[in-house]
């Protein structure tokens, strides 16, 4: 547990995955994410002898669990967890997700990380949903302590509001999202793409 809460990485787990989940049933959702734009690369801003080493793309496990309109789980980012619950109706939903970390590289920082996102789905048919979100989120990512040569890794953190969309079929979501560092003139693009097994054809 210390090594997965030691070096963080975690950022808006997925909308489409989330509302894709059946009623009174459970998903495995398998996926992945790549990250375009402005993350953080080289020095850190705070520490000259450390190094930014936000990734450019993420492997996603995640297990959610539906209990009528209540939905509650955990999302693996690489290896570092986080819980997920949240509410969804038929056409709206609201996810909140988050943990902390046990080693932030600035000393004084809040070690939470997480954020809520609400969710906006329109049914085209029994299969096939289209859906936008918009969230705001506390994004945790590594950050190389260099430590004369010998490398750890901690965790650093940024805040960010965003907005997506994304298309649904069966299990099979793509998805898309925009995110704009609050701190800083960042921009970060997300492409997205995820399985859902044990999960049926349907999410009603």
């Amino acid at each position: 547990m210390a090594l997965i809460l030691a070096g963080c990485s975690n950022h808006p787990p997925s909308a489409a995955q989330f509302m894709n989940v059946n009623k009174n049933g459970g998903s495995l959702v398998l996926g992945g994410v790549a990250f375009v734009g402005d993350v953080h690369r080289g020095t850190y801003r705070f520490e000259s002898d450390y190094f930014d080493a936000e990734d450019y793309g993420a492997l996603d496990i995640s297990f959610l669990m539906r209990f009528d309109h209540f939905i509650f789980g955990a999302s693996l980012e690489n290896i570092s967890i986080s819980g997920i619950a949240g509410f969804r109706s038929q056409y709206v939903g609201l996810q909140g997700w988050g943990l902390f970390a046990i080693n932030t590289v600035d000393r004084d920082a809040v070690p939470f990380f997480g954020g809520l996102m609400l969710i906006e789905e329109y049914p085209v048919n029994e299969n096939f949903k289209l859906g936008f979100s918009e969230h705001i989120s506390r994004n945790a990512y590594n950050v190389d302590e260099n430590l004369g040569g010998i490398g750890f890794y901690s965790t650093g953190f940024y805040d960010e509001f965003g907005v997506g969309t994304y298309l649904t079929y069966k299990g099979f979501s793509l998805e898309f999202r925009y995110g704009r560092e609050i701190d800083e003139p960042r921009n970060r693009f997300y492409f997205m793409i995820n399985y859902a097994f044990m999960n049926g054809e349907s999410s009603k």
